[in-house]
């Protein structure tokens, strides 16, 4: 007998600590979670601004390839005027700016394949923070069943189990409301037996207690009317 008691308390004292080992880990699985949305965000936010940088960057190109070709279509037009010296300040321009857009253009292209492999990165986060985001919904929602009242040894009574007992009382008591409203109406009635009486009589059930409305009409129409004469 003292074994099985000693069983029984180490069950529930085991019981106990595994139900506050899993309420903890599901706490610390919410707040790693809010970490790590907060980490994929701050991760979205850095690759829309590295593609925003990387537009403004093929702009510049565009601006610089449309800037050349206007410089140069002023060079050749300065060479067919004899305009040397003018034509060879615009080659000397021509050559810086054909130089900042092949760097440019360089940068830009290994940018955009950096950008592919961090925006396919980013990706990948999403879709596991939401695969963690479900299991932490349908491990909470376990935790919660659990703890309700589902299998396993507890310590004390689940609300739902102290929740059917309420009910029960509060039908039983209706219950006896009901019995005892019904008795008070017999009651009712054999306290007014007169009443009862008057109304069977005026349903046709036995004897007319006194002269009804008819037996009034049928004298009056048997009795003459007698005049006076003057």
């Amino acid at each position: 007998m003292f074994r099985r008691l000693i069983s029984t308390l180490r069950a529930l004292v085991n019981g106990a600590i595994e139900e506050a080992g899993g309420r903890h880990d599901l706490a610390l699985l919410t707040q790693q979670i809010r970490d790590a949305g907060s980490n994929v965000r701050a991760a979205q936010k850095a690759v829309a601004l590295a593609k925003a940088q990387n537009e403004q960057d093929h702009r510049r190109i565009a601006k610089l390839s449309n800037a050349i070709e206007d410089l140069e279509t002023r060079a050749r037009s300065a060479l067919a005027k004899g305009e040397d010296a003018l034509a060879r300040e615009a080659a000397e321009a021509l050559a810086v700016m054909e130089a900042e857009r092949a760097a440019l253009s360089d940068a830009v292209e290994a940018f955009s394949a950096d950008i592919g492999l961090l925006t396919e990165n980013v990706r990948c986060a999403e879709a596991r923070l939401r695969e963690l985001k479900r299991g932490h919904r349908v491990a909470s929602v376990r935790e919660q069943v659990r703890a309700a009242g589902g299998p396993g040894p507890s310590v004390e009574y689940s609300s739902l189990g102290e929740a059917e007992d309420t009910l029960s009382r509060i039908k039983e008591r209706q219950e006896r409301g009901t019995l005892a409203d019904q008795a008070l109406a017999s009651l009712s009635i054999l306290d007014r037996p007169k009443e009862l009486v008057a109304r069977l009589a005026d349903a046709g059930c036995g004897a007319p207690l006194g002269p009804s409305t008819d037996d009034v009409l049928q004298r009056l129409k048997s009795t003459p009317l007698l005049v006076s004469k003057n």
